[in-house]
Formats: structure tokens, sequence, C-alpha cells
């Protein structure tokens, strides 16, 4: 019994030095992990629901970091591939978040994630791609699509919360984040599957509601 008991608070010490748990929809538990670059002092986990309640969750969860600015061209270490919640920076609605829209590579060169992680913190669903040949032609259909999107549905801006942005180091050639949850697309780009995901996820982080 005093065995148990010691492993009991092993476990308990263990989850405190991560940060913590959160629970996402279905009950799935979200580990709050934080680093050397990006710690979790002063935070607690977001725990996300999908806007509809009456459907299931869209995507798979994955493990939380905390919403933390760090100054420009700080190295951030992610936890995620492509990143889904983590440190970011903070450089005014614009730079870091970056506008919404559809980022060809050539425009999009520096954008690292440093600066569209912000994004996530405020409710958007981001798109990465990794398209050594530029994927003229699927650019040219996902803007079309972001363009046909209704405003924000949480009324902050006149426009989708949504943006497109090359991201070399993922596996996939398309995939979708939100806060705390990533989608897999694959080599084909399905606008389907994404607004699946962006109707399920959009507005759904620490400051989702009510930013731009």
């Amino acid at each position: 019994m005093r065995r148990r008991r010691l492993l009991v608070l092993a476990a308990s010490v263990l989850m405190v030095a991560c940060g913590g748990t959160g629970t996402s929809p279905g009950g799935v538990t979200v580990n709050f992990v934080g680093n050397s670059n990006c710690d979790t002092s002063g935070q607690s986990p977001y725990s996300p629901s999908p806007p509809n309640t009456n459907s299931a969750p869209v995507g798979q969860p994955v493990d939380e970091m905390p919403h933390v600015h760090v100054a420009e061209g700080a190295q951030i270490t992610y936890i995620h591939n492509p990143p889904a919640s983590g440190c970011h920076y903070s450089l005014g609605t614009g730079t870091a978040p970056i506008a919404a829209g559809v980022y060809p590579g050539s425009a999009a060169a520096k954008l690292t994630a440093g600066y569209w992680v912000h994004n996530l913190e405020h409710g958007y669903v981001v798109v990465t791609y990794n398209c050594p040949d530029g994927c003229a032609s699927d650019l040219a259909s996902l803007n079309t699509w972001y363009r046909a999107l209704p405003p924000d549905p949480g009324g902050a801006v006149p426009y989708a919360k949504f943006i497109a942005v090359p991201y070399p180091a993922q596996k996939e050639k398309f995939d979708v984040e939100s806060w705390d949850w990533f989608d897999p697309i694959g080599p084909t780009l399905n606008l389907t599957e994404i607004k699946r995901f962006y109707d399920n996820h959009v507005n759904q982080s620490p400051e989702g509601a009510g930013s731009g």
C-alpha cells in the first residue's frame, strides 16, 4: 500500500512538472506541456470544444503548449509538427497575428510558426502546406474557397478567420490546424474536409471569440 501511494504521488508530481491536463471534447485528455523556451508558469490548460456540440469533433486533439508572447525572432521549440498551440510573437494585427488569407510560398518565406501560431490563439483555422513545386493550382482553389467563406461567426472581424501558409517541415502535403487540434489532409487538397474542420473549430481557442 505504501508503495502504491508513492507511485501515485510520483505521478502527481510529474503531472505538475508538465503543467497539468485539460479535457477536450469526447473526454479526451490533452496534456499541457511546456519546455525551457515556452514556459507554462501562471497558465492552466485550455479545454476546447467544437462550436456545434451536436457534432463529433473533427480531427484529433494534440498536447497543448502555453499561449505566451515571446520576442520576435526568439527560438521556439514546438512539440507538434506542425504546431497546434504554443508560444508566439505579438506584433499587432497584420504582422503577428498575420492578416487572413492564402499565402503562396514566395510571399511567406519569412512567416515562421512564431507569427501564425498567434492566429491559432485568436481562433483561426490554419492550413499548412509542404509544396516544393509551389502548388499554384491548389492554392488558387484554396483562395477561391476561402473568399467564399462567410465572415467570422463570432462577429469580431468582417472576414473569415482563416490563413494558409507554407510549412516545409511537415510530412503531409496539406494539414489543417486549430488550437489543440490537427487534421492531416494528405497529398490531395480536400476542401470538404477542411470546411468540416473549420466549422468545427473556428474561434475555439484561448482568445477566439471577440478577437481578430
